[in-house]
């Protein structure tokens, strides 16, 4: 895999879809707030979490399955596996801890409300520079980068979606 790379896609659909599943958003978060499984503040929902409204996660994985088949072959992965899907939503003061995603895979984050103005961009650990990005791009990187998101000082609220993609290459 290629050490610190970078590789960004833009999906047209990013606003379409966040004003169809933003009220399934808004309601979820006006429940649990503060509903993740790591030490942050923010609101997460996983493709897998049982009773909670989910917003068209089959929808967002037909996408991302399509995009990945392109992204493997640039990291040179034959073998790949994807695994949940989350979506996290930053209003103001949230953030995410500094953390990596295991195994020797890739990362995806897409921006589904993101205003540069207004938001921070995924931040890296180690003097790693962070590309710029734009609302609708999605974001691949070496899953073992160290990254965070720093606390949102805005009353505009922060949308993403992530999910990992495990290397199966080396695997028996």
């Amino acid at each position: 895999m290629i050490k610190n790379s970078f590789t960004i896609y833009n999906f047209s659909w990013t606003k379409k879809f966040v004003e169809k599943n933003i009220p399934i958003i808004e309601n979820n978060y006006k429940k649990y707030p503060n509903k993740n499984r790591w030490d942050c503040d923010c609101h997460v929902v996983h493709d897998n979490d049982n009773k909670i409204e989910h917003i068209d996660f089959n929808f967002l994985r037909k996408q991302y399955e399509a995009c990945v088949k392109e992204v493997v072959k640039i990291y040179n992965i034959k073998k790949y596996h994807i695994g949940d899907i989350w979506y996290n939503y930053f209003k103001k003061s949230q953030f995410q801890e500094p953390h990596i995603h295991m195994g020797n895979g890739l990362t995806a984050v897409h921006y589904l409300i993101y205003d540069p103005k207004y938001h921070s961009k995924t931040e890296f650990v180690n003097n790693i520079k962070a590309p710029e990005i734009k609302e609708g791009d999605i974001l691949f990187f070496p899953s073992n980068l160290k990254h965070y998101v720093p606390k949102n000082n805005s009353n505009k609220p922060r949308l993403t979606v992530a999910f990992s993609i495990r290397n199966k290459d080396n695997e028996n």
